[in-house]
């Protein structure tokens, strides 16, 4: 099954993206940001789940000038907010990796300028809980960029079948 991949370098043509929240990303350097600050919180209607241990975070950046690319992705762990929601963090065991390639692409980013470019974009496995999801059902997603931050909504009330990439429900498989 195909896995959702919600970008956060996302278009202001979307509806459901929240304008301010893209404007707050742009003012966040993934670059300089500290791993175990970044988390990201799902509202999901009550017949969808996400699978577990599916969710990742994919950082990739390219150097324009020699064609070098930096790929990598990490494991989210999950976490309990204390509203009872989800949240999702980079997994400990991931810090040093991502802070090695921080240090490259800043590298690259110091020595090429506007010729390194990057995407950070996040990985999901959706899968039905009961009967599953109607197809006017919806989902959010929430970006918290500081460990004692708000978390501000990054895509609001978008249906679950547009976010997780699926033509028709049906195709969602059931949790486990």
């Amino acid at each position: 099954m195909k896995p959702a991949l919600v970008a956060l370098a996302l278009t202001a043509g979307c509806s459901s993206i929240v304008p301010s929240t893209v404007a707050r990303l742009s003012a966040l350097s993934p670059l300089k940001a500290d791993p175990k600050d970044i988390a990201i919180a799902l509202d999901l209607p009550d017949t969808v789940a996400i699978r577990e241990g599916s969710a990742q975070m994919v950082m990739t950046a390219t150097r324009k000038d020699t064609s070098e690319t930096s790929q990598e992705t990490y494991v989210l762990a999950t976490k309990s907010g204390t509203d009872g929601s989800v949240i999702y963090a980079i997994s400990q065991s991931d810090f040093a990796r991502i802070r090695q390639q921080q240090t490259l692409i800043r590298g690259w980013k110091d020595a090429v300028g506007r010729n390194a470019s990057g995407s950070i974009g996040i990985e999901l496995e959706g899968c039905s809980l009961g009967a599953g999801p109607d197809e006017d059902e919806v989902m959010s997603i929430n970006l918290r960029t500081a460990a004692d931050g708000p978390f501000y909504p990054l895509v609001r009330d978008t249906p679950v079948v547009s976010v997780l990439e699926y033509t028709k429900l049906e195709a969602l498989e059931p949790c486990a």
